[in-house]
């Protein structure tokens, strides 16, 4: 027996899009931003999208859809895309001190390259420490953003995210002041994952020592179909249950040791038995076991009898 848990549908979302050479927007304190350019490959504009705040965004025990603020049309205009498709995008936000009521925010991603399918863990590393001077540097460098408006994305002819978010790790970029790089190489038809990493400083006690960076979720930029999906899996997000397999059993005495595959980290696996299969009358033994990785490992210290089925439940 296994008990699985509903799957999240995600659904392909309409266009929101404001249009492109206009005067300078206005960056907002604590929204996401989602930046497309192309450095290498002649795109004249970047593609700028506010995803919202971003407390409506991480925490969340549900999988977000912010599919509604991604526009496929902007995504493949030529004024983006260039000569070859060599674009990088990524995702960050900030707050400085005046704005936060003494709470200092910087947000940014990176490649997601591991752990797939599974929130609770970050799937890249993330290893810097930021110093309040840098905090400060990088909200600054974010301010000048030609920024649009929560769930609008338009193409920026000033290139304002090459500029001041990446690709150079300059003084007025916030590649050069975090050090690290949010961007990740994207193509029209693939599937991107980043990992969202935030550092916060309360009352100005960092610094010169340097918070680290805390993992909160990762974004999944879908564009294999018709309909582009982009979302958002907080560290809430229940990872996906799936069957348990026996790898091994081995018995020594009256202890047999059964080993699981394809555990899945913070559910319950319970061993249990039965003595015949006609009629068969499932009973636990052992103590249920919290998997930790994707192998797990039960006990019966009661096999007395001259022969055992088990079998492994998940929850």
């Amino acid at each position: 027996m296994k008990h699985l848990t509903a799957k999240v549908l995600l659904l392909g979302g309409a266009i929101l899009a404001s249009s492109s050479a206009f005067a300078q927007n206005t960056f907002v304190q604590n929204d996401l931003y989602l930046g497309f350019q192309n450095s290498t490959g002649g795109g004249t504009a970047d593609y700028i999208i506010n995803l919202g705040p971003v407390t409506n965004i991480i925490g969340s025990n549900v999988v977000v859809n912010l599919s509604s603020a991604f526009s496929s049309t902007l995504f493949n205009d030529p004024s983006l895309q260039g000569t070859s498709a060599q674009i990088f995008g990524g995702v960050v936000g900030g707050e400085n001190y005046a704005a936060g009521g003494g709470t200092a925010y910087i947000y940014g991603t990176q490649l997601r390259t591991g752990n797939f399918g599974n929130p609770a863990l970050p799937g890249s590393s993330l290893t810097q420490l930021a110093k309040q001077s840098q905090d400060n540097s990088a909200e600054s460098a974010l301010s000048q953003l030609n920024a649009p408006a929560a769930g609008m994305g338009l193409l920026d002819s000033t290139k304002s995210w090459e500029a001041f978010v990446e690709p150079t790790p300059t003084a007025s970029s916030f590649f050069g002041n975090v050090g690290f790089n949010p961007d990740s190489a994207v193509s029209t038809s693939s599937i991107l994952y980043e990992d969202l990493w935030e550092t916060k400083d309360s009352g100005d006690a960092r610094g010169s020592q340097g918070q680290p960076y805390t993992y909160l979720g990762y974004f999944t930029l879908d564009l294999t179909g018709s309909s582009p999906k982009f979302t958002f899996t907080s560290t809430n997000v229940p990872a996906s249950l799936v069957p348990p397999a026996i790898s091994s059993i081995i018995k020594t005495g009256s202890t047999v040791t059964v080993v699981s595959s394809n555990a899945v980290p913070t559910y319950n696996y319970q061993l249990q038995y039965t003595a015949s299969l006609s009629p068969t009358n499932w009973i636990s033994v052992g103590s249920s076991q919290v998997a930790t990785a994707s192998l797990v490992t039960n006990t019966d210290t009661s096999a007395t009898d001259s022969q055992r089925f088990y079998r492994i439940q998940a929850h």
